[in-house]
């Protein structure tokens, strides 16, 4: 798929229709990529003598060569992108869970002084965002410079993770209240479904610290004079580089409640096994005596006492409901069961 935007005469971005590669005019400044064919790719290399890489390559390329400019100015950038898609979604799940599984995903930017081009696997919401923020141009931006289409879409990732970190804190937040809640817990609460959902939210946690710990490597790397070729845009990279040490230092925070939840999670449940293994050591004792007064009156002799006469039965029946009824009643009192 092969979406190409240009800027209007106040700065906003528009979507052309593109139906082959003559539609691809000089004046577009954004031509967005999601899982091209190779069709669309030579459009692209005939449009503006443009080889892209291949997807494959994008997630083999190594950390060290992830952003650079290249012998004719062009600056590539391959960052992650955290997406919680449908195609991810636990087995059994409605579309609009939480529970839905969180991928990161590999997104190149080739940015050229004229135009940004930008690849990628699948649709993104940051991406989403963004363009519906530029066609308000809501900031009163001029998307004619490719460079604050780039800064925007970042901004627009760093939005999307927060996003992410606040309905997960809001997750935890409902968690520790069922988890902390006795009733609650011992009466409606799965212990072992909780686990899970715990573990889901610290797998995102740890994928949202990866998108941010690569994000600020990104805004170190485009902060640096030669990298962007400005002074203009140093402001905005500051500033989310500051969001993005706020968002590291919540995610951080988060990860302590989960582990703490988990660890709560894992004590109620070995609290609960132990009680059962408690309970059951408990039934021999209390059986123990009345099967003691039972197998004595079983025995081949003549001299037990009440072993013989018309009551005798009922004698010896009610010495073992005796011997039944006061080990109980001594656990109760003592809170054993």
């Amino acid at each position: 798929m092969l979406e190409a935007f240009y800027a209007t005469e106040r700065g906003s971005l528009e979507d052309a229709t593109i139906n082959g590669g003559f539609d691809l005019h000089q004046d577009m400044v954004w031509i967005d990529l999601i899982a091209p064919s190779q069709e669309e790719q030579q459009w692209v290399l005939d449009a503006y003598e443009r080889s892209l890489p291949t997807l494959k390559s994008l997630e083999d390329i190594s950390s060290s060569a992830r952003f650079y400019r290249d012998d004719d100015s062009i600056l590539h950038i391959s960052t992650y992108f955290l997406t919680k898609n449908k195609n991810y979604q636990v087995d059994g799940d409605t579309e609009e869970s939480s529970h839905m599984l969180a991928m990161v995903q590999t997104v190149a930017f080739i940015l050229h002084k004229d135009r940004l081009f930008t690849m990628r696997g699948e649709k993104l919401v940051a991406f989403r965002a963004f363009r519906a923020r530029a066609r308000r141009n809501d900031y009163d931006m001029d998307y004619k410079d490719p460079t604050w289409i780039l800064l925007g879409l970042l901004e627009a990732k760093l939005d999307e993770l927060a996003d992410i970190l606040e309905d997960i804190h809001k997750d935890l937040e409902r968690y520790s209240t069922e988890v902390l809640n006795n009733h609650h817990r011992e009466e409606v609460l799965d212990l072992d479904d909780m686990i899970t959902r715990l573990a889901q939210q610290e797998d995102v946690l740890g994928k949202a610290q990866l998108c941010l710990i690569d994000l600020r490597r990104v805004l170190t790397f485009l902060s640096r004079p030669r990298a962007l070729g400005s002074h203009i845009y140093d402001v905005d990279i500051r500033e989310l580089s500051e969001d993005v040490r706020s968002l590291v230092e919540h995610d951080a925070f988060l990860f302590q409640k989960v582990r703490f939840l988990l660890d709560t999670t894992s004590g109620f449940i070995n609290t609960e096994q132990n009680d059962t293994i408690r309970r059951f050591s408990i039934l021999p004792s209390m059986l123990a005596p009345p099967m003691l007064i039972a197998s004595i009156y079983g025995m081949n002799t003549d001299v037990l006492p009440f072993a013989h006469g018309s009551i005798s039965f009922m004698i010896v029946i009610a010495i073992v409901m005796a011997f039944l009824v006061l080990p109980m009643v001594y656990f109760r009192w003592k809170k054993w069961i």
